[in-house]
């Protein structure tokens, strides 16, 4: 009998020291998100110059989760997995996955060909480029996928999102080509059913174009207010301003970084009509994003383009 009770004993000590040893290793499988246009490869190409640190842009596909939806828990252990996975690759064979610009993780993913700013990236291996511990820290970026995720993967992984003045993000979206044919659903389509709901909603009613992606806006910076303690959500001036160091907060040693950055706001390709357009209706909506910037924010890129 005390020999059962010795074997259980150490059953359970072996489980709790598993659960703790996932929890600690959560604590360095670091979740980015933020609104697309927002600097979340910016921040990761940071991220990258940093010691025993790796960061990821968007290495998973858009449907990777589907199968574990509604259950966030699954979501969370197959995100776990995935981390497990990508560390070990990482540590063995000096390879991660990630959108990248020849080999590297670059400040940008979209760029001039042909005169027009499109996609430049492409998703593939590349090298790690680096000694690593097995204690790095792990950092991937999806911002769709992550902000309709967010509220489970709180529970499970430290999170942060990179947010940026309203105005730049939409300016910056209207800037590109897109390549994209036919419907693909979003990550937030895919899985947040309130949004899906709020979508319909707003075709029903004739919504344009413009006004649903106000009204997207509205739903991302909703999404990390709710979700994430203030720290956590870092803007796109203050790591412009600070030369990389306002993201710390996600790694301590950011702190030593003093990259010369440009804010790009202001951006000279954006179309002068579309941003004077779209900040008029900006300036007329509402939406969650002014509890982080100011209309006088939104007008001080307007002014540069009057």
């Amino acid at each position: 009998m005390e020999s059962v009770r010795r074997r259980i004993a150490s059953k359970l000590e072996h489980l709790r020291e598993t659960v703790e040893g996932a929890r600690s290793t959560n604590e360095r499988n670091i979740v980015i998100t933020g609104p697309g246009r927002s600097g979340t490869t910016l921040t990761c190409h940071l991220l990258n110059k940093l010691p025993n640190t790796v960061a990821l842009a968007e290495p998973l596909s858009p449907n990777r989760f589907e199968e574990q939806m509604p259950d966030y828990d699954a979501v969370c252990d197959e995100l776990e997995k995935i981390y497990l996975r990508m560390r070990r690759r990482a540590l063995q064979k000096g390879v991660v996955r990630s959108k990248h610009v020849g080999g590297i993780v670059p400040d940008n993913t979209k760029g001039m060909v042909d005169g027009v700013r499109q996609r430049i990236a492409v998703k593939g291996d590349i090298p790690v480029g680096k000694d690593l511990d097995k204690d790095f820290s792990l950092a991937i970026k999806q911002p769709g996928m992550f902000t309709a995720l967010l509220p489970g993967l709180t529970e499970r992984f430290p999170c942060y999102a990179i947010v940026r003045n309203p105005l730049a993000i939409l300016a910056s979206s209207y800037s590109i080509q897109s390549g994209k044919k036919g419907k693909n659903p979003s990550a937030k389509l895919r899985y947040d059913a309130d949004y899906r709901r709020q979508v319909d909603r707003n075709q029903e009613a004739g919504v344009d174009k413009m006004g649903q992606r106000v009204q997207q806006m509205h739903y991302n910076f909703e999404r990390y207010e709710q979700s994430l303690p203030r720290e956590n959500i870092i803007r796109y001036e203050d790591i412009c301003a600070s030369g990389g160091k306002a993201l710390r907060v996600i790694v301590p040693a950011a702190a030593e970084l003093d990259e010369p950055l440009e804010n790009k706001n202001a951006n000279p390709l954006y179309d002068r009509t579309k941003v004077l357009s779209v900040g008029k209706r900006l300036l007329e909506s509402e939406g969650a994003y002014w509890n982080f910037y100011s209309r006088e924010d939104v007008e001080a890129i307007l002014d540069s383009f009057r």
